[in-house]
């Protein structure tokens, strides 16, 4: 004990400390100018004569963003509308945005993803400059190495990948930044951060069966696919079919908060716009501009998705075969009952192509004096661009509307939320903040870096993949971390990426990775979790109540014990015909990635203990230190799973090397992902020969400050 006290004091002694440096230098005047007027609430006058009273928020030469002080709409109009002295003033008062981005063929070139790079980061050093800040030296290839894994794929690197870094990708970032991109890792790694914001669950709300699986699995499909983000929102917001059926798994969206229409609503505001209207749902928001009537009327393009029923035709399949199992007296009752419940999960929830007709009654919960419970609203949006939904209309598929008119990129709030939130996975903190919260008085931190990125969101056609290319190849991602993000100021401006520590999916993978180097490869993929659902949807979708019925009847009267669990039942029909199939079998099956361990990770799980979310709430993270983590750490997980398992491939690789420095470089190369400097190997080598030297060593790297954070 002795010895690893001393081993512990002296090694955490040795660790390195992180520094950021400051410089005075000469604030742009022409800056301040545009900072100003940014500021500044102007009257601009069009050439016929008509006045608006707002902000001019962009200008780009030929046309102005503009939003309108009394209630917050956003308006792009061409200068050449405006009256000559409103042109002179723009002009005279604007910095032109000198940095229009022309549609990009993708993928793209590495020398575009450089130059696109490279004027982001001229960006951030003029703010900078501007601010009497300078940026941050760079680290060294393996920090490099390091961040970039757990950014990109969320997890540190494997033996196997650290030594391909050493001989293939060592000097050239581009290159591993593009390889992990293309990584299952990559799409794990994404889906957790979606399933956070989404807050997917495995169990969707008020349903009988495990169905958010399915849910879970199309996202990461559009994500494996690099869906672009705007047609994900689309297929989110205007989804409908039954849940089984092929192409209708985004209906989850809605399913996850089934009976609760209202709260949906302002879930997806917030999700995707960046703005929190919940206050509205009650009454006028005391600290913005929107009032109850607005939310309700915004509320209607998605009102009637609560009732969560299929398309017709599934209904009549399920209302069919209800009422000849109710007409059934015999001893077979209870297990039909059992089976006309499943029916009815399975093929009849689902959202049917009438839900959503662009109206919405007033409830007696509405309580101002704009309108009256009783009353009939009709779909308005409160934000730029406007839409709404006439009386009159029939069957408007006001869902798909109102999708379309979210991501539009005539509305300024899509791109720059999308964009504010991917700068942020990236840098640990938004350009924006919060990044859900954005009202009349919020500010960018550099407003010009956020126009920018915003038009190369546009011109890759809302790639996510393509995007976060290039912010992974900015300088920016290449410098030492700031180790107090804030200095005692409200604002940060990205002199180097904030110090952050891993999140509990993070931190699972990563102690993972040490288990099995493989872990995002099929062999350590569990299966389907769905799959016998879906085969009781493909089994009896196409068939009449009467025909389902008679099948299971027969089914009953030839098997001795038979299931009461329709899908097993299924399964052993399709068996019996040659179409069954085997589920897969995964030894250790804990030992997954945790976009698969469960939505939420159970109750003590590690996951969970280091901050992990229970995805009840938007973004619901936390990164408090806590008593349980450092005794999970000390004597749990990481002592059980890695360090008294031999058969662990860290502990196996370790056992292979002889040389006393060999293994001190081989731990500290799979733990920290850094060679041991000088120092440190000098103070090891006297321990690393004692009885379980070794593992005292890794035991500490792994429950060391420099483990836990992204440095």
């Amino acid at each position: 004990m002795k010895t690893l006290t001393c081993l512990i004091v002296g090694l955490l002694v040795s660790l390195p400390a992180w520094t950021e440096e400051s410089n005075a230098d000469k604030i742009n005047a022409e800056e301040l100018k545009e900072l100003s007027m940014q500021r500044k609430v102007v009257k601009i006058i069009s050439k016929d004569g008509k006045q608006l009273e707002g902000k001019v928020l962009e200008y780009n030469g030929e046309s102005v963003l503009f939003q309108r002080q009394a209630d917050l709409q956003l308006f792009r109009f061409n200068l050449d509308g405006l009256a000559q002295q409103s042109q002179r003033m723009i002009k005279d008062n604007y910095m032109t945005a000198n940095y229009n981005v022309p549609k990009l063929e993708r993928p793209l070139k590495p020398e575009t993803i450089k130059k696109l790079a490279t004027y982001a980061d001229n960006l951030v050093l003029e703010k900078l400059r501007s601010e009497k800040q300078r940026p941050t030296r760079d680290v060294d290839d393996y920090t490099f190495m390091r961040r970039a894994y757990l950014k990109i794929i969320g997890r540190i690197p494997g033996k196997a990948e650290i030594d391909e870094f050493k001989t293939e990708m060592r000097g050239n970032k581009l290159k591993l930044i593009n390889k992990l991109l293309s990584t299952e890792g990559y799409v794990s790694h994404q889906l957790n951060y979606f399933a956070d914001i989404l807050r997917i669950q495995d169990k969707l709300n008020n349903t009988n069966i495990n169905s958010g699986f399915r849910y879970r699995e199309w996202v990461r499909n559009e994500i494996r696919n690099n869906t672009p983000f705007d047609e994900f929102v689309q297929k989110l917001i205007a989804s409908e079919g039954a849940y089984y059926e092929s192409g209708s798994e985004p209906i989850g969206f809605y399913l996850r908060d089934r009976g609760m229409p209202l709260d949906n609503l302002a879930n997806t505001v917030q999700v995707f716009l960046g703005t929190r209207l919940e206050c509205a749902m009650c009454h006028d928001h005391p600290f913005d501009k929107w009032t109850q009537k607005q939310f309700y009327e915004m509320s209607a393009f998605t009102d009637g998705v609560s009732r969560v029923r299929g398309p017709q035709e599934f209904q009549k399949i399920v209302g069919d075969f209800n009422k000849i199992t109710r007409a059934d007296k015999s001893e077979d009752v209870g297990t039909l009952n059992q089976y006309r419940n499943y029916i009815r999960d399975i093929m009849g929830y689902g959202l049917a192509d009438e839900l959503g007709k662009g109206t919405i009654k007033l409830t007696d919960a509405f309580m101002e004096d704009d309108a009256k419970p009783g009353d009939t609203l009709h779909a308005k949006a409160i934000f730029a661009p406007p839409l709404k939904i006439e009386q009159g209309t029939e069957l408007p598929k006001s869902r798909e509307q109102f999708s379309k008119w979210i991501t539009a990129e005539a509305n300024p709030r899509f791109t720059t939320v999308i964009v504010n939130r991917l700068w942020k996975r990236a840098y640990g903190i938004g350009l924006i903040e919060p990044v859900d919260d954005m009202n009349d008085n919020t500010q960018s931190s550099n407003p010009k870096l956020l126009a920018y990125l915003e038009k190369i969101m546009a011109s890759v056609d809302y790639d996510v993949k393509e995007f976060m290319r290039v912010l992974y190849s900015m300088d920016l991602f290449t410098r030492d971390s700031v180790k107090d993000d804030h200095k005692g100021v409200e604002t940060f401006y990205f002199s180097g990426p904030p110090l952050q520590r891993m999140t509990g999916e993070q931190i699972w993978d990563s102690l993972v990775t040490l288990v099995y180097n493989n872990i995002d490869s099929a062999e350590r993929v569990p299966s389907n979790y769905d799959e016998k659902y879906q085969m009781v949807f493909e089994r009896y979708s196409d068939k009449t109540g009467q025909e389902i019925y008679d099948e299971l009847k027969a089914y009953l009267a030839e098997t001795e014990k038979p299931s009461r669990n329709l899908a097993e039942v299924v399964y052993q029909l399709n068996k019996a015909e040659g179409t069954g199939y085997e589920p897969k079998k995964l030894k250790d099956r804990d030992m997954i990635r945790s976009s698969y361990v469960g939505y939420p990770a159970r109750g003590g799980h590690l996951i969970r203990q280091f901050g992990g979310s229970d995805k009840a709430l938007i973004e619901n993270s936390n990164f408090e230190a806590t008593t349980p983590q450092v005794l999970n750490m000390l004597n749990g997980f990481v002592e059980q799973k890695i360090i008294r398992n031999k058969n662990a491939d860290f502990m196996k690789q370790m056992a292979q090397e002889k040389r006393e420095t060999g293994k001190i470089e081989d731990i500290f190369m799979s733990i920290l992902n850094r060679e041991p400097t000088s120092k440190e190997m000098k103070f090891l080598k006297k321990y690393i020969d004692e009885k379980d030297g070794a593992k005292h060593i890794a035991w500490i790297l792994m429950n060391s400050h420099e483990f836990i954070f992204i440095r």
